[in-house]
């Protein structure tokens, strides 16, 4: 499911199936960016849902997507440091980066969540033998192992990876240059 900004208006009227459309959207991505920092799931978990309470008792200040994403991942961030710190199990200094480092780092990782999400999506939305095909190659299986995997021939392998392969850059098409130009402006 593709989110938009109506989804955001929604919520600020109070709106609880385009919150749970949100939260079912982004969980995954958020937990995933939190657990690159600290490798507690259960912290993280109930960092990333402090995160989307903390939207909804202020879903009245969003008014974007966008923001609201910015808002979500700087709070994960924020709360897992500052875990960190209150913890003393761990070093704060192990920690520490120089601002402009940290500030790239995160802008990037937000990049690639936000990227592998776009591309998973679009996965998910193919036929399911095509979707099949596609996740083996980007885990790195061969034509002849996708084809014995699956028990086809290595002609429909190929066949169906073309297929797919348009489908996706039909559907993607419309990101690549906006991934671009956002990756410009956070490496600027």
């Amino acid at each position: 499911m593709s989110l938009t900004n109506d989804h955001i208006q929604r919520i600020a009227k109070g709106d609880l199936i385009s919150f749970k459309e949100i939260y079912e959207n982004m969980f995954y991505s958020l937990c995933l960016y939190g657990y690159k920092m600290i490798s507690n799931e259960d912290v993280v978990r109930d960092i990333v849902q402090e995160s989307f309470i903390s939207v909804w008792n202020k879903r009245s200040e969003f008014n974007s997507l966008v923001g609201t994403k910015s808002y979500l991942y700087t709070a994960v961030r924020n709360n897992i440091l500052n875990h960190i710190r209150d913890s003393k199990t761990v070093s704060i200094e192990q920690h520490t980066f120089k601002e402009e480092e940290e500030s790239a780092e995160f802008n990037s990782q937000i990049l690639k969540e936000e990227s592998y999400k776009l591309v998973r999506d679009a996965v998910n939305n193919l036929p399911d033998q095509t979707q099949k095909i596609i996740m083996l190659t980007l885990n790195g299986c061969s034509n002849q192992e996708i084809a014995d995997e699956l028990e086809i021939s290595i002609n429909t392998v190929k066949s169906l990876k073309k297929v797919g392969y348009a489908k996706l850059r039909k559907k993607l098409h419309k990101y690549v240059f906006a991934l671009l130009f956002i990756s410009d402006i956070l490496n600027s």
